[in-house]
């Protein structure tokens, strides 16, 4: 794991995932954030340490992180990987970050990709909730997704490589919010493929010529 200074959580939504109330999609978005960014850490330890005392004080209430750590169980990945605390044990094993590296079980080429457009893919992650599509997207080296708006929130973490839209440049470890109203095209670098994790909480809605007729068949399926 390396420092860097790029895209990151709000605060907000940081304390949210420390007092254990971050929905599950979230909090592996985060997660795989925090794997990248030493800031986001050392905020959370800080975040953690503040909620410990206050609570040792009589001055908070049960933030509910054992009910989330039951959620995360499902899921199949350990509360020290949430908390990004440590290195892995085994770095042989980690493809990407440790909570996206459980979700896909070790094995990125057993996952099953689905071609989107003749340059991006995407492999669906099983995470046990019903509120977001989590999965990977991969863009090819110099690809270009379709023009596309957002019809709900889009959490995006750039696992691999990098990209870029009309705003800015993307690159590893980055956390990017997406919300209606705000049309991009994500384009691939030149020097490698992209491969981002991302959760949606509604379909895309194309926006280019004769987007009008796909949207109807956009669709996500969370699991």
């Amino acid at each position: 794991m390396t420092s860097k200074k790029g895209f990151c959580p709000e605060t907000e939504m940081l304390v949210e995932f420390s007092a254990g109330v971050l929905g599950p999609a979230e909090s592996i978005c985060v997660s795989a954030h925090l794997h990248f960014c030493s800031k986001c850490r050392e905020a959370l330890l800080q975040l953690d340490q503040l909620g410990a005392k206050l609570l040792g004080e009589g001055e908070g209430e049960p933030s509910g992180k054992t009910s989330f750590e039951e959620v995360l169980s499902k899921i199949e990945f350990a509360d020290e990987d949430v908390k990004m605390q440590s290195e892995p044990s085994d770095e042989k094993q980690v493809v990407f970050a440790p909570v996206v590296d459980r979700l896909m079980k070790h094995n990125l080429k057993s996952l099953k990709w689905k071609k989107l457009s003749s340059s991006v893919e995407m492999a669906q992650l099983e995470t046990g909730q019903n509120v977001f599509e989590v999965s990977l997207h991969k863009i090819c080296a110099g690809g270009k997704a379709p023009v596309h708006d957002h019809q709900g929130l889009e959490y995006t973490v750039v696992l691999k490589g990098s990209f870029s839209d009309e705003r800015s440049v993307y690159r590893e470890g980055d956390f990017i919010l997406r919300e209606p109203g705000q049309p991009h095209q994500p384009i691939g670098a030149q020097n490698g493929e992209c491969i981002c994790l991302s959760a949606q909480s509604a379909p895309i809605k194309l926006t280019g010529p004769f987007g009008f007729l796909m949207n109807k068949w956009l669709q996500i399926h969370p699991s």
